[in-house]
C-alpha cells in the first residue's frame, strides 16, 4: 500500500473521531440546556428547595458555558486546519 493510501485512511480516521467527538459535545450541551430548563420552569422542579435548585441550574449553566467553549474551539481548530 502506498504511503499516500495510507495517509488519507489515517485522515479519514481522524477526521470521523473528530465528528464523533463533535456530536457527543453538542449533545452534551442540549442535555445540560434542557436540564438547566427543567430546573428553573418545571412544575414539577418547583418541589426542589429553591437554594438546591439555583445551585443546579448554575451549575448546569457552567457547565454547558464549558462545553460551548470546547466546541468553539474544535471549530476555530478545524476551520484553521482546512484553510489554505
Amino acid at each position: 500500500m502506498s504511503q499516500a493510501f495510507i495517509k488519507e485512511d489515517e485522515d479519514r480516521l481522524d477526521y470521523l473521531e473528530w465528528q464523533k467527538l463533535l456530536r457527543d459535545r453538542e449533545e452534551l450541551l442540549r442535555l445540560l440546556e434542557k436540564k438547566a430548563a427543567y430546573v428553573k420552569d418545571d412544575p414539577e422542579a418547583k418541589k426542589i428547595p429553591a437554594k438546591k435548585r439555583r445551585e443546579m441550574v448554575e451549575r448546569f449553566q457552567r457547565e454547558a458555558e464549558e462545553v460551548r467553549a470546547l466546541l468553539d474551539e474544535m471549530m476555530k481548530d478545524e476551520r484553521s486546519r482546512t484553510a489554505p
